[in-house]
C-alpha cells in the first residue's frame, strides 16, 4: 500500500503518464531525451538525502552492470551548464568504478523543490534511507520550501502522523543519533527517549538502551523512572490503583510511543473514563496539537 502512494505521489509531482525515475530506454516520457553524458559533467544533488551508500551494494550493482549493461539510464537536470543527478547517484557510482567516461542519462527539467522531493521519494522506495536521513529531508522540506506536513505526507505516501514523528528524531541528541543510525537502537527506542529533554539524560539512557539491548516496553519503564524518580524519604505507600486491562495498557503504549510522551486511560465505570495526553512546555503542547490538526499559538 505504501509503494502505490509512493507512486502516485512521484506521478503527481511530474505531472507525466510515466514517471522518469522508473523510465527506460525504451519508454521516455514525451518532452524528454535520453543522452549520452560525459561522467565529469555530472554533479551531485545538494538536495540528495542520503550520506551512506553500502560498498558492497555498489560494487554488486558494478558486476551488474559490466555483464548486462546499464539498463536504466540516470535522470538528471540542467544547472549551471552541468548535468545535476535527481536520480540514479548508486549507478553513477558503479559505472564510474568501472572507468566508464560516459553514460545514459534522462534529461528531465524540475525545480529545486521537486528535486528535493525526487530523491526522497526515490529513497524510500528502495528503503535505502536511514532515519535520521529520512527525518533531515523531511524538514528541509518543511524549512526550505515551506511544505506542509500534510503536504509531504501526501507525496510519500505516509501518514502525517509518522512525518512528524520521523521530524522530531531531529530533537535527539548526536550519541542518540548516532546509535540509531547505526541500528543500535530503533526508531521505536528513539521515540520514547524523546521524553527526555535533558540531553545528558537522554544520552545516558539511549547508551543504556543500547548496551543492555532494551527493549521498547523496557525502555518505557526506564525513561518512566527516570521522569518520576522516587522520594528520598520513605512514605507510606499511596494506595494501589486498579490496573488496566491488557487491550488498554496497550493502547496506552501505542499512544506514547505514536505523540511521544505519557498517555494514560483512567476507567470510571464499565464504559466511560477518560484520557490523559501530558506534556512538559509550551513548544510540545503546540506539537501534540498539530498532530491532531489544530494549529494553536499560547
Amino acid at each position: 500500500m505504501a509503494r502505490q502512494a509512493l507512486g502516485k505521489g512521484l506521478g503527481a509531482l511530474l505531472s507525466k503518464k510515466q514517471s522518469s525515475l522508473t523510465t527506460s530506454a525504451d519508454t521516455v516520457a514525451e518532452g524528454e531525451q535520453v543522452i549520452l553524458a560525459p561522467i565529469s559533467e555530472i554533479v551531485a544533488s545538494p538536495f540528495q538525502p542520503r550520506r551512506h551508500f553500502d560498498e558492497e551494494q555498489i560494487e554488486e550493482l558494478a558486476a551488474s552492470i559490466r555483464e548486462s549493461g546499464l539498463i536504466q539510464p540516470l535522470v538528471v537536470r540542467r544547472v549551471d551548464g552541468k548535468f545535476e543527478l535527481i536520480a540514479g547517484e548508486r549507478r553513477l557510482r558503479a559505472v564510474t568504478r568501472l572507468g566508464q567516461t560516459e553514460v545514459r542519462v534522462v534529461v528531465h527539467e524540475a525545480t529545486d523543490q521537486e528535486v528535493a522531493e525526487l530523491t526522497l521519494i526515490e529513497n524510500l522506495q528502495r528503503a535505502d534511507l536511514t532515519p535520521m536521513e529520512e527525518a533531515e529531508q523531511y524538514h528541509l522540506l518543511q524549512t526550505r520550501f515551506g511544505m506542509k506536513q500534510e503536504l509531504i505526507a501526501q507525496h510519500v505516501g505516509k501518514s502525517r502522523v509518522v512525518v512528524a514523528n520521523m521530524v522530531r528524531l531531529l530533537d535527539l541528541t548526536p550519541t542518540a543519533r548516532e546509535l540509531l543510525n547505526s541500528k543500535k537502537i530503533s526508531v521505536g527506542h528513539a521515540k520514547v527517549l524523546l521524553q527526555l529533554k535533558d540531553a545528558e539524560q537522554q544520552t545516558a539512557a539511549a547508551e543504556k538502551v543500547a548496551a543492555k539491548g532494551l527493549t521498547v516496553r523496557q525502555t518505557e519503564q526506564l525513561v518512566r523512572a527516570l521522569l518520576t524518580p522516587a522520594p528520598e524519604t520513605s512514605a507510606p505507600a499511596p494506595a494501589k490503583k486498579h490496573e488496566l486491562p491488557e487491550a488498554y495498557e496497550r493502547v496506552c503504549r501505542q499512544l506514547s510511543g505514536d505523540f511521544g510522551t505519557e498517555v494514560t486511560i483512567s476507567l470510571k465505570g464499565k464504559n466511560n473514563g477518560t484520557i490523559e495526553i501530558s506534556y512538559a512546555g509550551r513548544e510540545e503542547l503546540v506539537r501534540i496539537l498539530q498532530i491532531f490538526g489544530i494549529n494553536a499559538r499560547f
